[in-house]
């Protein structure tokens, strides 16, 4: 579905009538067209393909979706693949969209996959400052990508705020914490890791500026970019790391406590041994069983179990086992 069109000359947005005349193409290298599509079919996507001349290859990434964070180029062109990444309040999640940039000096073509992100407040952002917009397609870029990586930084302290109230609730004997929000919560970090990670290369690739439609006055903001990048790939891998450790003490408290209760239930299976085994011998009905005549054998009986069952009680209290 096509977002929005239009053609850039000095930093101002040509009228669509204008601009359709133009084509794209004959702005006399003044401006450029930005295209924004957003999960389009074959038959959306393939004027434009036809119109800017892009490869047949960056056409099928652009449609596929899917695809790990990459920079290819093809002569004057390049396809830059990167993943949008948000987090969800609400069911406490992270989701993650797709979004292509097909372009060159003279345009911008947008192909967005997914609710991850949308683009059109870039656009807006970007109308209202004429003289950046009139840098070309670098500036297109840049925002695109800063404003990716800004919503990582977000995502990330999400993330952080999960792991840090897990880890609390991991030794909170008030707040059991189930074993399926832990993995849960790893699982997140592992997929935001494989979303962020993977784009450090391409952008290693834009800085040494050997991109087409990137001027070399950009390169200093994406270098900045690339920094934020790292830190938040070092706060996730911290975080990852936190996690499986929060995981290993789960399951460590989860077998102390196991041997715990093993140890309280054998110890009264011990307790009531006692009394279970005397019962058992008076019960067989012999003849000559010691004191079975006897006017008080049943009270000294009793007592002689009472005081063996206390005196394991508090044997067992002595070394923690109740």
């Amino acid at each position: 579905m096509l977002v929005d069109e239009a053609t850039y000359v000095d930093g101002q947005r040509i009228a669509v009538d204008t601009a359709g005349s133009i084509g794209g193409h004959n702005h006399d290298g003044r401006g450029f067209t930005w295209i924004g599509l957003v999960d389009p079919s074959p038959r959306e996507i393939q004027p434009y393909a036809r119109r800017f001349k892009i490869d047949d290859l960056a056409v099928e990434d652009a449609l596929s979706g899917r695809q790990r964070p990459k920079l290819d180029l093809y002569d004057d062109q390049a396809c830059l693949v990167l993943k949008a990444v948000s987090y969800a309040e609400s069911t406490k999640s992270i989701s993650v969209g797709d979004v292509t940039l097909l372009f060159a000096h003279d345009f911008v073509l947008s192909v967005r996959h997914g609710d991850a992100i949308r683009l059109h407040s870039c656009r807006r952002d970007l109308e209202s400052e004429p003289s950046r917009l009139a840098s070309g397609t670098s500036a297109v870029i840049h925002d695109i990508v800063d404003r990716l990586v800004d919503q990582y930084v977000d995502v990330c302290d999400h993330l952080r705020a999960d792991v840090e109230r897990l880890e609390d609730q991991v030794f909170d004997d008030e707040l059991p914490v189930p074993a399926t929000e832990l993995y849960f919560v790893k699982r997140e970090l592992t997929e935001f890791r494989r979303a962020a990670l993977p784009l450090v290369e391409p952008l290693q690739k834009v800085i040494s500026g050997s991109v087409p439609g990137i001027s070399r006055q950009f390169l200093p903001q994406f270098s900045d970019v690339l920094d934020h990048l790292r830190r938040v790939i070092d706060e996730v891998e911290a975080l990852n790391e936190l996690m499986s450790a929060a995981l290993q003490a789960n399951l460590t408290l989860i077998q102390v406590q196991q041997n715990a209760d093993m140890r309280r239930i054998s110890a009264w299976v011990g307790i009531g041994a006692v009394p279970t085994m005397v019962a058992g011998i008076y019960g067989m009905n012999f003849k000559n069983i010691p004191e079975l005549d006897w006017r008080y054998g049943y009270f000294v009986v009793l007592v002689i179990l009472g005081m063996i069952s206390a005196g394991l009680f508090k044997l067992f209290r002595k070394y923690r086992w109740l």
